[in-house]
């Protein structure tokens, strides 16, 4: 089952590539490609800390998988080139499957979309589509997912 895939953002990351860059035409391939990464970098950044924390699925490439922890390449890269721009659960081991649920797809009433909010109070911005991350946004990050994982793991026992 798929948790989130970069083509359902790509419409949102365009417009905002087009608004951002002055566009109103058509964009060239190398445009197209740049958008697709504005579309997928808060996946990435999610599976950046998967991949950091080792709860990989079992189909993932360990040495992919190590290029993403030694920074090699991002977690966007890595959503692109290797799991064709679509995060499936089967990406996530079978421990972290609760967490993933709760924290990144939960509509909840009460804590809707907890990892967006959090995204956004990370890299200060409320439109996610118009920032290809680096370290200084994955660090912002990090420990907010770190604080969201133990405290829903915890209620989860």
């Amino acid at each position: 089952m798929s948790i989130d895939r970069y083509d359902w953002h790509y419409d949102s990351a365009a417009a905002a590539y087009r608004e951002r860059n002055g566009i109103t035409g058509e964009l060239t391939d190398e445009q197209a490609d740049e958008v697709c990464l504005y579309a997928a970098d808060h996946i990435g950044l999610f599976l950046r800390w998967i991949i950091e924390n080792h709860f990989e699925g079992e189909e993932s490439d360990p040495e992919v998988c190590e290029l993403v922890r030694k920074g090699e390449i991002t977690g966007a890269q890595y959503l692109m080139d290797y799991c064709d721009g679509k995060f499936w659960d089967s990406d996530i081991c079978d421990e972290i499957k609760p967490f993933v649920a709760e924290y990144y797809e939960s509509d909840d009433e009460d804590r809707p979309y907890q990892y967006f909010c959090d995204l956004v109070e990370a890299i200060g911005n409320e439109n996610v589509y118009q920032i290809i991350s680096g370290d200084k946004e994955y660090n912002a990050l990090k420990p907010l997912i770190d604080i969201a994982y133990k405290e829903i793991t915890k209620r989860g026992k």
